[in-house]
């Protein structure tokens, strides 16, 4: 394993919870600070750099041969897509719990 492969690994795979933070207005720290929109900025910035530098370390050819890239690409793509969505269809509706 190279070096460029853990950081390409790190950067992916972090993003998906600050993104997650951000969708569900968790206040995490991220490189632009506690908010929910500062944490979706930074995984986004985190996905951008993981697939640059992928795209940079083995050629974008290879991007789609790659199962581990894509599987988790997808799964990010759809928290992308229907995070949104399925936060407010499946939250709990407790009136105690949204106190």
């Amino acid at each position: 394993m190279k070096l460029i492969d853990f950081v390409i690994g790190a950067l992916l795979i972090n993003a998906m919870p600050h993104f997650i933070f951000g969708i569900t207005k968790t206040h995490f720290l991220g490189l632009f600070g506690f908010s929910s929109k500062g944490n979706i900025y930074y995984a986004l910035v985190q996905f951008i750099l993981g697939i640059g530098l992928f795209c940079n370390q083995y050629g974008f050819s290879k991007f789609f041969e790659n199962g581990f890239i894509i599987g988790g690409l997808t799964v990010m793509f759809l928290y992308f897509i229907f995070g949104k969505f399925l936060l407010n269809k499946f939250q709990l509706k407790n009136p105690a719990h949204n106190k």
